[in-house]
């Protein structure tokens, strides 16, 4: 037992020395500082492949204009929406992190368009980013704990996930992204950096590496002022949205696997829920039985049996 409690201590003290916490109002405090008025620079770049004749794709470069907000939270989840301004400030439904404390159990992609529901080997202390689409479809889940230092706080996790948008219609060579994401504070803002790793996944299982990718997103804060067009955008249609959250909330965590066809008749699921959405908000009147009923009819239909 002395052992034991002199084994406790010294990790006290190092961690102590270190700067080195684990708070879950930091936790909270560093997820919402996340959230304000953003000009983002999207930046990724292949670097390595295990094949000599590989050819690397061009590297991408892209910015953009973003709300981010504390949508939804409670003692144990944080809902943060992202809401894109483009020039002429239209506004674009961009993605979607749910923050769950604690949480169990995690969505794992793999290839497919199909998810497994998974248990969380040690949640306690760790927080599950719970990543959706623009049309809250699901994208990628993980778990694991904030960090914060004396002069960091971030966090990082490792997650399966589909083709970013930006390879989505262009590659045909691999199926499923692995991220190495890590969210950190910085002086400017916040940072998404991430070492990624192309995989190609048979239908048996069988894994290829096809190459290595960095990406670097960089989000700086400006005057929340310049995002003022998405907050009335948001005030007119969250309801619509808050519903399909709700549907898919109950279509994703049901069950232990789900599969989905996203272009099933020719048309893709979120160009049908953005289609949906302005419709029902056409004469400023939102009514949610009318429109619960004809979202989890568009989200059901395209789920593969």
């Amino acid at each position: 037992m002395k052992k034991l409690l002199s084994c406790a201590a010294i990790m006290a003290s190092l961690t102590t020395q270190a700067g080195l916490t684990i708070d879950l109002s930091k936790d909270k405090q560093s997820i919402k500082a996340m959230t304000g008025c953003y000009e983002i620079v999207f930046q990724s770049t292949e670097t390595f492949s295990d094949d000599r004749n590989y050819e690397h794709y061009p590297s991408y470069r892209s910015g953009a204009l973003e709300w981010i907000f504390v949508d939804e939270e409670d003692s144990k989840t944080i809902n943060l929406q992202h809401l894109l301004i483009t020039p002429g400030d239209y506004i674009v439904k961009h993605w979607r992190q749910k923050w769950d404390y604690e949480s169990r159990n995690v969505l794992d992609f793999g290839g497919f368009a199909n998810w497994t529901n998974k248990s969380v080997s040690s949640p306690k202390g760790s927080w599950v980013q719970r990543v959706y689409q623009v049309d809250d479809s699901p994208r990628y889940e993980c778990s694991a704990p904030w960090i914060h230092t004396d002069k960091k706080s971030y966090w990082e996790c490792d997650a399966n996930a589909p083709l970013p948008r930006r390879e989505f219609s262009v590659r045909e060579d691999y199926n499923i992204l692995r991220r190495g994401n890590r969210h950190e504070l910085t002086s400017f803002g916040h940072v998404h950096d991430q070492n990624n790793l192309k995989v190609s996944r048979s239908i048996e299982g069988i894994e290829k590496n096809i190459s290595m990718e960095k990406s670097y997103n960089t989000y700086t804060k400006v005057a929340d002022s310049k995002c003022m067009p998405a907050v009335v955008w948001w005030n007119a249609h969250k309801d619509f949205w808050h519903d399909a959250q709700d549907i898919w909330e109950e279509v994703l965590y049901s069950g232990k696997d789900i599969k989905f066809n996203f272009n099933k008749y020719g048309s893709k699921l979120w160009m049908k829920l953005f289609t949906l959405d302005d419709k029902l908000n056409a004469n400023g009147t939102y009514d949610s039985d009318n429109g619960r009923a004809q979202i989890s009819s568009i989200i059901k239909d395209h789920i593969v049996k």
